[in-house]
């Protein structure tokens, strides 16, 4: 067996089995790079453009006023270019309970709870499953690794395949040449992203190394590592904290009108207590790492902290991976790369069930369900979160859990529906499309009745492109939806079908 044969074979089934899992982590990873749009689309109380009087001393008084149980740290961020409001979190000290808080810039107070765009971002990188679902991201991030640069050594002529589509070929080669384009387009994007996304979390994969070398102490070797700054606790109480929008005048002076990022009051009860205050810079690709650190009762700055050069490099990929730099360009760039490696899953699983079909080897069916549940349940379960953030009260508790079902419960629905039509080569794909396009175009006309700020004609006449785009994108997605439910297939004659065939299999061969 040749090197390109045994390449085939790995290639093949490395590619399979984990392309259902890695379509979802795609995907949620395209949402995620306009995150921050959706949550502004998501919250009603943003769409009219305001700037916040709100201060970080009025953060902190909230805090102080609203949270009764003793914290070990909380921390606030505020109004960006695309996030236009104050963001709070906060770690309760005994039972580690988290809770967070978004202020409306018109009238300052906590906006109504919702999952917003970060459910996206969480389900990329550990499918909103916790420590267990980051395992299982970073296992199929290694498989994408392992079928990325098989593809390259099986495919001899990757660069000629790249200028070649013919969709009226038969179903396998039209397939095939499908996968092999969108797979080379983003080749070296999908490389890049696969290994920086494994990279990120090395230090929780591979955690051995540092638990011997700092005695099982996880808190001092990202300390070291990341040249933080720390004290610890006395026991005593706290006095009167300082102003913070003092300290971040201090800090903006201090960095020469360098903008301050996340602010972070550790255990605010304590007489130790610390505020750092991290440098935002937006156009950098891995953001930087500088930090002042302020005695929360007297102001003074105690120390400045700036990362050693490896955590540099390391914040280097991970901002190579997120995204946040270089403006909308650049996200844009990212989600239509992230686009093709969706198409080139697709792609590749089409070539595996067509290659397969006429010999009707088992498990067929079984693939049909995944594709249809997948492909179609993951974009289709997306839309209803969007439906369920306009349909909820604003006043429901725990109504972000409550989006959180409606996402998981339509994804299942429609999981079960494919499975019922696995057997329905033609219909099923036809139906599930003709229900995305429903729930696609429907977004744009329950937003004009929900949100009379936010419909896509009031964000066009006042100009705020960025919140139409996502009204917009919907209605082309529909659009395109609708017309591959309508169109029908082209029926050509079984013998046709056989002669097309052969000629496919003679041009595959390797």
């Amino acid at each position: 067996m040749t090197l390109r044969q045994s390449m085939a074979g790995l290639h093949t089934w490395g590619g399979l089995l984990p392309s259902w899992l890695l379509f979802v982590i795609i995907f949620a990873g395209t949402l995620a790079c306009f995150d921050k749009e959706l949550e502004r689309w998501m919250r009603p109380a943003l769409h009219m453009p305001s700037a916040t009087t709100m201060t970080a001393d009025d953060v902190s008084q909230w805090v102080q006023t609203n949270v009764k149980e003793p914290l070990h740290v909380y921390w606030l961020h505020g109004p960006t270019t695309r996030e236009p409001y104050w963001r709070l979190g906060w770690e309760e000290d005994e039972t580690g309970t988290r809770g967070r808080a978004a202020f409306d810039p018109h009238t300052g107070k906590p906006m109504p709870e919702t999952v917003g765009g970060e459910f996206f971002f969480t389900l990329h990188y550990n499918l909103q499953a916790g420590t267990v679902g980051m395992y299982i991201v970073g296992l199929a991030g290694m498989f994408m690794l392992v079928a990325l640069v098989s593809g390259i050594i099986i495919h001899r002529r990757i660069f000629k395949d790249f200028f070649t589509l013919r969709p009226q070929a038969n179903g396998q080669r039209a397939w095939l040449d499908a996968h092999n384009l969108f797979g080379v387009i983003g080749l070296p994007f999908h490389l890049i992203l696969a290994y920086t996304g494994v990279a990120i979390f090395v230090a929780t994969y591979m955690p051995a190394g540092a638990m011997v070398a700092y005695n099982s102490d996880p808190l001092a070797f990202f300390e070291e590592v990341q040249g933080g700054y720390h004290r610890n606790e006395l026991d005593q109480p706290a006095g009167q904290p300082a102003s913070l929008n003092g300290m971040l005048a201090n800090a903006r002076q201090h960095w020469g009108n360098g903008e301050p990022g996340w602010m972070i009051v550790e255990h605010p009860d304590d007489a130790s207590s610390v505020v750092s205050i991290r440098r935002l810079d937006p156009t950098r690709i891995g953001s930087p790492q500088d930090a002042l650190s302020f005695d929360a009762f007297t102001g003074e700055l105690l120390d400045e902290q700036q990362a050693p050069t490896g955590y540099r490099a390391y914040m280097w990929l991970v901002g190579l991976h997120m995204a946040q730099f270089g403006g909308t360009i650049v996200r844009v760039l990212y989600a239509l790369l992230g686009l093709a490696g969706c198409a080139m899953l697709v792609a590749g699983t089409s070539v595996w069930l067509r290659k397969r079909e006429e010999r009707q080897i088992r498990g067929l069916a079984i693939v049909r369900a995944l594709n249809g549940a997948i492909f179609f349940g993951l974009p289709i379960a997306s839309l209803a979160l969007l439906w369920a953030t306009r349909l909820l009260p604003d006043g429901l508790s725990a109504r972000a859990t409550v989006e959180t079902w409606c996402f998981f419960l339509t994804w299942l629905a429609v999981a079960g529906f494919a499975y019922i039509g696995r057997h329905k080569v033609v219909e099923l794909p036809r139906r599930l499309f003709a229900l995305l396009a429903v729930v696609a175009m429907g977004l744009p006309l329950l937003n004009l009745v929900t949100a009379p700020e936010g419909h896509l004609l009031a964000t066009v006449a006042r100009g705020d492109m960025l919140l139409a785009g996502v009204d917009s994108v919907l209605l082309i997605v529909g659009l395109v939806c609708a017309w591959c439910a309508l169109r029908r297939p082209t029926v050509k004659s079984p013998a046709h079908k056989r002669a097309r065939s052969r000629a496919g299999e003679q041009e595959l061969a390797p």
